[in-house]
């Protein structure tokens, strides 16, 4: 399914609005599968990676464990027109009308974004930790406690990060993470984690 149309933002007290053209793309596996948000508005710069615009005119929504974390919830269109596709083009705005990215709603791209994410997740700052952690948390299996904490410290999980790990895992698919943990390592930037 196709659907082309143009999305009003109303801005709060005043009478002005700002409209952006659309297209969503439902796959046929849809609703286990996300709608795809493209850009095809000459406001909406296609290529912007600044802009979270990808070069084909898709909109780069976020992390896939975070995307598919929050859609398995509430796997409909007004979710995610109301969740994924209005803070985008909110976010678009506040961009056009202030010539720079608000301070809200936003992560660095790529590898980059994925571990501010993993980070956020687990209260973490070294990314070789949250990488760690990353591949932990990909285990299809739940790592045992006798096995050493991906924190450095050199405590056996058990004794260390246990309940942080343990805890994540019911907050994240291990499916998702896999997808994720691929994609930063197989990023040249991040060779060093591999081991």
């Amino acid at each position: 399914v196709v659907v082309n149309g143009t999305y009003v933002i109303f801005i709060p007290d005043s009478k002005d609005q700002i409209e952006y053209r659309i297209c969503i793309i439902l796959s046929d596996r849809y609703p286990k599968q996300v709608p795809v948000l493209f850009c095809n508005d000459p406001k909406l710069p296609v290529g912007n990676i600044d802009r979270h615009i990808l070069s084909d005119g898709s909109a780069c929504l976020g992390v896939y464990t975070d995307i598919m974390t929050r859609w398995s919830k509430h796997p409909n269109i007004v979710y995610f027109l109301d969740n994924f596709v209005a803070p985008f083009l909110v976010w678009q705005a506040y961009y056009d009308a202030h010539q720079e990215p608000p301070s809200w709603g936003q992560r660095s791209h790529f590898t980059d974004g994925i571990i501010e994410y993993y980070a956020e997740l687990l209260g973490m700052i070294k990314k070789r930790s949250v990488v760690y952690f990353m591949k932990l948390l990909a285990r299809k299996n739940r790592p045992k406690g006798h096995e050493m904490c991906p924190c450095g410290s050199g405590e056996r999980l058990r004794n260390c990060h246990r309940q942080l790990l343990y805890s994540t895992r019911e907050k994240v698919k291990w499916e998702y993470v896999v997808k994720d943990l691929k994609a930063v390592l197989n990023n040249n930037m991040v060779k060093q984690f591999k081991k």
